[in-house]
């Protein structure tokens, strides 16, 4: 077993579902479509692969199994949001292409909820929609500026709307709210749980799961992989990388995407007094507009699961089971959330973890797809990769399967500048870290928007 992930602190997530244990997988197969990645973007690849040829040969390989990353460890939100603002898409594309994401991200949210019910998984699946909070002014302004700009692309309040203080407070009791806006469009669910419905679907239609085997290269149909036995040779047609945070532990790939960590905890299950006093009673998935991201839902069992951004980015990239929880940052999001929810006293935390998400250097997520090499790859979701991984793998698939009915979305052969060379990598993305937390802090103790950290921010994460 690889080192690096011995010692994983299991979320709550996992100690709720399938404990996998597939084999790593031997030489002289021959597969139509190799995806590396069990993660959702592998298995939604699959499933859309299936739909268009079932008769496909797939094998999905995993250096250990399905949903051990960001699919498993997520804050469980479905969620029709994008990392990418639809300015920044229009910029990149056209204003009917960015409108056209947008649509597919809200289908998307509806398809995977039929896929649900209609496959009977119990992943505490529900639609209550998001609330995005605002705790102080520079917040509320940034609130009102997303609500306007979905509004300039003609998405109207059936899509998002703002609500006042007291709308606000009806739906969740947070006692420093000043408002929040309210979107219909997401879900809450048990990410992990999910996976598991994914992967025993996919097995029903003959999809093969090696576990244990860590690719090292990709070719034009060959892929070379470690098993704890021996280095293996995998002849395929097709490849499709799916490695999101992970990326960088293919060496050819390392400067494609920087894998950033955002930590999770979950309380005991709270009790009904307690929920009386906090409300939610819709299980609505929960933020506010700081600039550093929190995000919380209400569990199907009465938790409440919080988690948040921050933490350092690991030189060269680097993942590794130490990373996995940090004493400060569980700390700061522990002391964020009993702010928020005051009627949590003094509950217990049941569960602490963490993980890696992939981010590309220009905060884009991309669909990519090479017919001359029949390599693909998706990914770089920044977080919002439940809903999106959907509709970057139908991307996928449809060019994999010549299916060249549908207009391309602005996700398609998008290509992201490489991160820089270190240190200038890691000196960057902390400081890019380090200002957002500093812009926090400035906007609630004197209630304004720090005006140079706020245009460095907008001019490099925008």
């Amino acid at each position: 077993m690889d080192k690096a992930f011995a010692e994983w602190p299991r979320s709550l997530w996992s100690s709720q579902v399938t404990e996998f244990n597939f084999e790593p997988v031997t030489s002289g197969q021959i597969f139509d479509v190799v995806i590396i990645g069990a993660g959702y973007s592998g298995l939604w690849t699959a499933h859309h692969l299936l739909d268009a040829q079932s008769s496909l040969k797939i094998a999905i390989l995993d250096a250990r199994q399905p949903g051990f990353g960001a699919s498993g460890r997520n804050g469980g939100w479905c969620s029709a949001f994008s990392p990418m603002s639809l300015e920044g898409i229009a910029r990149q594309s056209n204003p009917s292409s960015a409108i056209q994401l947008q649509r597919s991200l809200i289908s998307a949210v509806d398809d995977i909820g039929n896929f649900v019910e209609a496959n009977g998984i119990k992943c505490g699946w529900h639609k209550g929609g998001t609330l995005a909070f605002a705790t102080n002014g520079p917040q509320l302004q940034r609130i009102k500026e997303s609500i306007q700009s979905f509004r300039d692309f003609g998405f109207d309040e059936t899509f998002i709307r703002q609500l006042s203080q007291e709308e606000s407070r009806q739906a969740v009791k947070i006692p420093a709210s000043i408002g929040a806006s309210f979107s219909p469009h997401c879900a809450a669910l048990q990410p992990a749980q999910l996976v598991d419905g994914l992967v025993a679907n996919l097995l029903s239609r003959g999809v093969s799961f090696f576990g244990n085997t860590h690719v090292v290269d990709i070719q034009p149909r060959m892929v070379t992989a470690q098993t704890p036995e021996q280095m293996i040779s995998l002849a395929t047609n097709w490849t499709i990388r799916a490695t999101e945070g992970f990326t960088s532990r293919i060496q050819q790939y390392r400067r494609n995407s920087a894998p950033l960590y955002s930590y999770m905890l979950a309380t005991e299950p709270l009790t009904e007094s307690q929920w009386a006093e906090i409300g939610w009673e819709n299980r609505e998935t929960v933020c506010d507009a700081r600039n550093l991201v929190i995000y919380a839902q209400r569990t199907a069992d009465n938790r409440i699961a919080f988690g948040g951004r921050g933490a350092p980015y690991k030189f060269a990239s680097r993942i590794d089971s130490r990373f996995d929880t940090n004493s400060h940052i569980h700390g700061l999001i522990e002391h964020s959330m009993r702010a928020m929810f005051p009627a949590i006293e003094n509950s217990a935390i049941t569960h602490r973890w963490g993980g890696a998400l992939g981010v590309h250097r220009d905060w884009f997520a991309s669909a990519c797809i090479d017919h001359d090499t029949k390599i693909a790859s998706l990914g770089g979701y920044v977080g919002d990769g439940v809903a999106f991984s959907y509709v970057a793998a139908l991307e996928v698939a449809r060019v994999v399967t010549n299916n060249r009915m549908e207009a391309p979305l602005p996700i398609r052969n998008h290509v992201s500048p490489k991160w820089e060379f270190e240190p200038f990598r890691w000196i960057g993305i902390n400081s890019l870290l380090r200002l957002s937390a500093h812009a926090d802090e400035h906007e609630e103790r004197t209630g304004r928007v720090h005006r140079l950290i706020n245009w460095l921010l907008q001019k490099f994460v925008a």
